[in-house]
């Protein structure tokens, strides 16, 4: 079945469904949503506290992850995942008729989908064609999730997180480069402060340098230098942004030898020095499906 050719000239009117825990200031959700105006355009990535999975039925645009600074193209098929507490942008191609599927599963379930599925921040796009069963079971959910009493949500949302993890389960690889991969970010995105050497890193596992390096830049779309510049850019974001701790104290963290090195560092990378990033990540952001993550008190 080709994914292109299934929505041809269809017309599928948008639906969203929202559940929401009052108490606890989250929700699940559903959509089927048509984007095709300006107001459907993100003009700069952004950071959201929930989690979503959705499932491109038709359209063309790209998924920006500010984390890794990787830009993956997204067509007709294409899944792609909101990871809470990273910056990101989706792109719409709004000429492009685009037609989205999505599960929205609240602050709650990433952890468990990480964990378990072994999720990386450079892995959070995929593609995968789904069967008829597989749509008739969208639509049961969502109108189950619509009548259900209030009662009934805890079984709604490991319904959702069930049909979510099997979206994941389709989009995912495996074996040794796989693996590779995975231990590489690992390494390359944590323990800022430690002076890591890759090549060490390689040769302990057994790994040829030079294979590593090219395997990495190809499957990742940046060197792994890169992308460790990348993490410990995205980290300094995140706490300046979640925490109050000092400008001193999170330079420490992350490695840098003063504050006066992380200051210009920060601000040839992001063009703001890091209280005036401070400053800007405060401001009140309307998202309409939820609340950003550094606006969560």
């Amino acid at each position: 079945m080709v994914v292109e050719n299934m929505f041809s000239g269809i017309e599928v009117p948008t639906r969203i469904v929202f559940r929401d825990n009052r108490n606890y200031n989250d929700r699940i959700g559903m959509g089927i949503q048509n984007k095709t105006g300006p107001e459907d355009q993100v003009p700069a990535p952004a950071c959201f506290s929930f989690f979503s999975v959705s499932w491109l039925a038709r359209g063309n645009g790209s998924y920006e992850n500010s984390l890794t600074g990787q830009c993956r193209p997204l067509a007709a098929g294409s899944v792609f995942l909101r990871q809470p507490g990273v910056e990101h942008r989706v792109h719409v191609d709004t000429g492009s008729g685009w037609l989205e599927y999505w599960l929205h599963l609240g602050n709650f379930a990433w952890p468990f989908f990480r964990n378990y599925l072994s999720l990386r921040d450079d892995s959070l796009t995929g593609q995968f064609t789904p069967s008829p069963e597989w749509f008739s079971r969208f639509d049961t959910l969502m109108d189950r999730l619509e009548a259900s009493p209030e009662d009934a949500l805890l079984e709604r949302a490991m319904e959702l997180c069930m049909f979510a993890a099997d979206c994941v389960r389709r989009t995912r690889g495996g074996g040794e480069e796989e693996d590779m991969i995975h231990r590489g970010c690992e390494f390359l995105g944590t323990n800022f402060a430690e002076n890591r050497d890759l090549r060490t890193f390689c040769r302990r596992n057994g790994w040829g340098y030079e294979r590593f390096r090219k395997l990495f830049t190809d499957r990742v779309g940046i060197s792994p230098n890169r992308y460790r510049i990348q993490r410990r850019m995205a980290a300094a974001r995140s706490l300046l942004a979640q925490t109050y701790r000092s400008v001193e104290s999170i330079a420490g963290e992350l490695g840098y030898c003063s504050v006066f090195d992380f200051s210009a560092k920060f601000k040839a990378y992001t063009g703001l020095s890091p209280s005036e990033f401070r400053k800007k990540a405060r401001e009140p952001y309307k998202d309409f499906f939820h609340v950003p993550l550094n606006l969560i008190r």
